[in-house]
Parts: structure tokens; C-alpha cells; sequence
């Protein structure tokens, strides 16, 4: 009988622990989510800075968001934060956007070159 209780307890030892690691997985999955979603939004509002050629965030830039050094100034994106700088060589301009969201960063580039 007294066997009997220790598995049981055991076993609910066990999805408990598995459970929360289940949860901090989930948990980083969505920060990773959030954090690439800012980054490609970043990237395009970038690009409509570029399109339209107007510094519509205030940086000093035009097509580049938030490219100051100050994380405390990056435009919200949902719950994660975003800044993009622009860089040309050759013609081509890349915009490189850097999204964050609690433990997570993604960075993604785009390559613009004009006709």
C-alpha cells in the first residue's frame, strides 16, 4: 500500500515538473515569435520611410527606425520592441531590423537596391 503511494506521488512529481518546462518552451517560442514579427515590421516601416523618402520617426535617418543607441526609445511592436538601421554600398541599402520581446532577439535583413 505504502509502495503504491510513492508511485503514484512520484508520478505526480513528474508532470508537474514536465509540465512547467512544457511551459517555459511555450513561453520562449512566443517571445521568439514576437520578437520576428517586430523585426519584419521594423523592416518595413523602414521601407516606407525609404519610399517615401521622409524620416517619419524623428531619428535623423530616413529609412532606418529608431537607429539612435537607445533602447528605451524603440517604437513598440505588440509586446516586443524594434530598431532598424540602413546601411548602402554599391547602391544597394540594407535594412537590418533587431526585434526584441523579453528573452528573445531576432535580427533579419532585407537588400533594397533602386531601378
Amino acid at each position: 500500500m505504502v509502495g503504491a503511494l510513492i508511485v503514484v506521488e512520484l508520478v505526480i512529481v513528474v508532470a508537474v515538473v514536465g509540465g512547467g518546462l512544457h511551459q517555459d518552451l511555450t513561453l520562449q517560442r512566443i517571445d521568439t515569435n514576437r520578437a520576428f514579427y517586430a523585426a519584419e515590421g521594423g523592416v518595413n516601416m523602414a521601407l516606407r520611410e525609404a519610399w517615401t523618402g521622409a524620416d517619419e520617426d524623428g531619428d535623423g535617418t530616413v529609412g532606418a527606425i529608431s537607429d539612435n543607441a537607445d533602447p528605451d526609445d524603440d517604437p513598440a511592436i505588440g509586446a516586443a520592441a524594434v530598431s532598424v538601421s540602413a546601411t548602402e554600398t554599391d547602391g544597394v541599402t540594407t535594412l537590418t531590423g533587431v526585434g526584441r520581446s523579453e528573452r528573445a532577439r531576432r535580427r533579419i535583413e532585407m537588400h533594397v537596391q533602386a531601378e
